[in-house]
């Protein structure tokens, strides 16, 4: 009876237990779902937003040097990439500045473009990273107040950053949901997506003995044509981390593993972009051009239109799902006159509850604004009434001297026959 007890809780524990993979369809077999064997993972469509898989999506986790997506893309965004910048003394705070460097002196001087390259490449250098923030942002937290407000921006609002270079600090954390949201804007700016492609590039520097050829350390750049980005990172406390993009067949992914133990990241990492590209398909739900909606402009209904076409990504053989397209218009909720293709309007895309995408929406045709029309009402205007009262004393006016030359015509013809009545008198 024991052993039949015994071997009942054994089975029970066995069927019982859950891994920590959360996969889109509960129908889906554990067999078909990639392994991965970092801490918290996940795998977005670029297309469409939507997630293919995750593993503990919402975990707070250290980000390592996947941090400088973010700082790249703010260098990107707020700066100028041939503006020269000059290293400051926090270049010998070796509080803030240490780990990979190209070695920057205080005083030398550097595009903010070969910087960039020296933070998204060559094992990404923490004293680069430094040199952009305190140039971008002034000094460093105030460029760190920017990481956190861009973040939630793009909403990453589990995301604190504390640091523009990745290093550990307690309250410097994100997810592998919110970094997949981070590296897919930042991606889609093609700027940046230049900087993440490039393998290996040189840069010109005054001082010899110091680091000028700069070489892409994420290893499947090597490995494989399609992916395409984008950065790596290691601390002791956050392991080794990826954020990897991958385009194939006019489908691109982006793939996020942090906390990862070992080398094995970058199989897990292939394993995940297999996985996307055979268990799912992306197809277009509504074409450029569609009418999503409509507005009255002066009487008149205009066709809201998407000028670039929604994606859906979707399971492979199951029939295509819904997402709801919530519309608002921008500005006055009334317009008065519109422009053909004015951006009068956005749809944000949603599955679900979850936020997906926002798109502009433009106006379809031209609407003039309405030519104003005389009315009985329009009199009590004040400028009607202004030039009644003008109108008013110019008459009056007229009418006064009119009579005041009749008065003196009269009175000059009496003048003219009292004197002709004392001629005759004479």
């Amino acid at each position: 009876m024991k052993s039949f007890i015994a071997l009942f809780l054994a089975v029970f524990l066995i069927f019982s237990f859950t891994p920590p993979i959360y996969a889109l369809d509960s129908s889906t077999s554990n067999s078909t779902l990639p392994i991965v064997h970092g801490e918290g993972a996940y795998l977005i469509d670029v297309l469409s937003g939507q997630t293919l898989f995750m593993k503990n999506p919402d975990e707070l986790l250290a980000p390592a040097s996947t941090t400088k997506i973010m700082t790249g893309l703010l260098a990107i965004e707020r700066g100028n990439l041939q503006d020269i910048v000059t290293a400051s003394s926090t270049m010998l705070n070796n509080k803030l500045v240490y780990g990979t460097m190209i070695y920057l002196e205080p005083g030398e001087k550097m595009p903010l473009q070969d910087l960039l390259y020296g933070t998204l490449l060559k094992n990404s250098a923490n004293d680069a990273a430094v040199a952009i923030a305190e140039y971008i942002g002034g000094d460093i937290p105030h460029f760190v107040e920017m990481m956190n407000q861009r973040a939630h921006e793009i909403g990453a609002d589990q995301t604190h950053f504390s640091n523009p270079s990745g290093l550990t600090e307690k309250e410097h954390v994100t997810t592998a949901h919110d970094l997949a949201l981070i590296a897919r804007v930042a991606y889609q700016n093609p700027v940046f997506a230049q900087y993440v492609r490039t393998k290996s590039t040189t840069i010109s520097r005054s001082k010899e003995n110091v680091p000028k050829l700069l070489v892409n350390e994420n290893k499947l750049l090597w490995r494989d044509s399609s992916v395409d980005g984008i950065k790596t990172g290691y601390t002791a406390a956050a392991q080794n981390c990826l954020v990897a993009s991958v385009t194939k067949d006019g489908r691109q992914l982006i793939g996020v593993i942090l906390k990862s133990p070992g080398r094995e990241i970058y199989t897990d990492m292939e394993n995940l972009f297999d996985y996307g590209f055979t268990q799912y398909k992306s197809e277009v739900y509504k074409p450029a051009g569609t009418a999503i909606s409509s507005i009255t402009v002066n009487n008149q209904s205009v066709d809201l239109i998407l000028d670039r076409p929604l994606y859906i990504t979707q399971k492979q053989g199951e029939p295509q799902q819904t997402l709801d397209l919530k519309v608002s218009v921008l500005g006055a909720s009334v317009l008065t006159s519109v422009e053909e293709g004015q951006e009068v309007a956005q749809v944000e895309v949603l599955e679900g509850n979850k936020h997906l995408d926002t798109f502009p929406l433009k106006a379809s045709r031209t609407v003039q604004p309405e030519t104003p029309k005389l009315t009985l009402s329009s009199f009590y205007k004040p400028w009607y009434i202004a030039l009644i009262v003008i109108g008013s004393l110019i008459i009056v006016l007229f009418n006064r001297n009119r009579n005041s030359s009749r008065y003196w015509r009269r009175r000059t013809r009496l003048s003219k026959q009292r004197k002709s009545s004392y001629l005759q008198d004479k």
